[in-house]
């Protein structure tokens, strides 16, 4: 029996299979390229994204995922059913699965509805949805039996929570992430080198030299158009210059997590600090990243090998376990 733990990220799309042993099977971009006029989607995935930037201006890049919530059902449910296809489930294949979804943490059932909406549409049956803390938890490699801190930061939300197997004790989801950090250091090198640079650019700078060391070192080249005479340019772009493009979300995400941690029962608050936080998400490959967060909370920290894959790979581990599933799940009825 086919089994799939779904992270529909705003900015990325991950699919585990649970049934097999190829784990992590698809890792895109939750992004859609549409014909303006005609609204016929052109392009899915790595494909869409590919296209920001070099597209005439008929064609839109949309992103039917936004912070968590689903704002496009058409185009959100043409990306799904084109990601289940390209790991090679048939129709028939995904009325029987069981499929586990990853929500926000607090997710409100009106935007719950839209989730459920969304995998009928896909033609899948057996659904359970998971607040996305649970599952960075058991990714992070957590006994989920005694309480955990868990802070995952993604491209347009970050999670933190405090889960135990009661429940969330204390939980939050805030509209930041790394897409903030991308629309920040686009303004930066439009000030300071006098280049107008795009999305994808961008992306690159922070993940090539982006880091929150006492001493940024590095450089990469960067091309787009002069802001002063529109023509092609290109220039160095140092990793100290854009340090603070990084630092500024970061502090502000701490900040709304460490209030997870306000007013914990004293048992719960003593574990808490006694087995530190476990952080995830794909903005923790930025060196220094994680020790920056674990100096603002006072405590020590843990990141997985591949933090950003840690969600699904949650997902992975709860698909394998009938009780915890049963324990955190809510079955799409």
């Amino acid at each position: 029996m086919v089994k799939l733990a779904i992270d529909l990220g705003s900015s990325m799309t991950k699919i585990y299979r649970a049934d097999t042993n190829n784990g992590v099977v698809l890792a895109e971009p939750s992004c859609v390229a549409v014909e303006e006029e005609t609204q016929e989607v052109k392009a899915i995935g790595k494909d869409a994204k590919n296209l920001i930037g070099k597209t005439a201006k008929a064609t839109n890049i949309l992103y039917p995922v936004y912070e968590g919530e689903i704002v496009d059902m058409r185009l959100a449910t043409e990306m799904l059913k084109a990601f289940l296809s390209r790991v090679g489930l048939k129709t028939s294949q995904l009325k029987r699965a069981h499929v586990l979804i990853s929500v926000p943490c607090g997710i409100s059932e009106m935007n719950l509805s839209e989730y459920r909406t969304l995998t009928e549409e896909c033609g899948l049956k057996k659904v359970w949805f998971v607040e996305q803390p649970y599952l960075a938890a058991l990714g992070a490699g957590a006994v989920v039996g005694d309480p955990v801190f868990c802070l995952d930061i993604g491209g347009g939300v970050a999670n933190a929570a405090v889960v135990s197997p009661d429940g969330i004790i204390s939980g939050l989801s805030i509209n930041v992430g790394g897409n903030n950090m991308d629309a920040n250091i686009i303004t930066k090198v439009a000030h300071t080198y006098k280049l107008l640079i795009g999305t994808l650019t961008a992306e690159r700078i922070k993940n090539d030299i982006g880091t929150l060391a006492m001493i940024a070192r590095g450089s990469v080249i960067a091309e787009g158009s002069s802001t002063e005479n529109y023509q092609p340019a290109s220039q160095s772009v140092q990793a100290s210059d854009i340090t603070e493009c990084i630092r500024v979300y970061i502090s502000k995400i701490v900040e709304y997590a460490a209030s997870v941690l306000w007013n914990l029962p004293a048992e719960v608050a003593a574990t808490v600090n006694r087995n530190g936080v476990y952080l995830s998400g794909g903005i923790m490959k930025i060196p220094y990243v994680a020790q920056y967060i674990g100096e603002m909370l006072g405590m020590r920290f843990r990141v997985c090998d591949e933090p950003q894959f840690t969600t699904v790979l949650g997902g992975g581990v709860l698909l394998r376990d009938k009780e915890l599933l049963a324990q955190f799940a809510k079955k799409n009825d």
